[in-house]
């Protein structure tokens, strides 16, 4: 049998709507019986993926919608987040010398890559001034 949901968030460019994100992925997860590691993977990769953009994205200061859809269809929760920061495609990041000195480790790039790690699998695009993330984890 099929179940699927579908939850559409429009968030402001602010640090505190990311409670918000975050309350939608674990009631999505309680609906659909996740398992709580998988919602741990989940919410972690979205809080950094919108801690990265609301902080380094934008430069005018100025309100901005960042728009996150929630499908899960079988099992799987896709997560779509759109937004009008300036393009960055985080599968381009270069991973992080984490077997480097912590002293010799350059600022950034941890949160990218624990977001590409724990999801088990990311598509990017830039597509009519938007950046667009896809990421699917199966949690149930």
């Amino acid at each position: 049998m099929s179940t699927s949901s579908h939850l559409t968030l429009s968030l402001k460019n602010d640090l505190a709507e990311i409670t918000r994100a975050s309350a939608a992925v674990d009631e999505l997860g309680e609906r659909h019986h996740a398992a709580p590691e998988a919602l741990y993977a989940v919410n972690l990769a979205l809080e950094e993926v919108l801690t990265n953009t609301i902080s380094y994205g934008y430069d005018d200061g100025a309100a901005h919608e960042i728009i996150v859809h929630f499908s899960m269809q079988d099992g799987e929760l896709t997560l779509t987040i759109t937004d009008d920061a300036r393009p960055f495609d985080p599968l381009q990041a270069p991973a992080p010398e984490v077997n480097a000195a912590l002293e010799d480790r350059p600022v950034g790039g941890l949160g990218i890559h624990l977001a590409k790690t724990m999801m088990d699998g990311m598509h990017y695009r830039y597509e009519s001034g938007k950046n667009i993330l896809t990421m699917k984890k199966k949690i149930a």
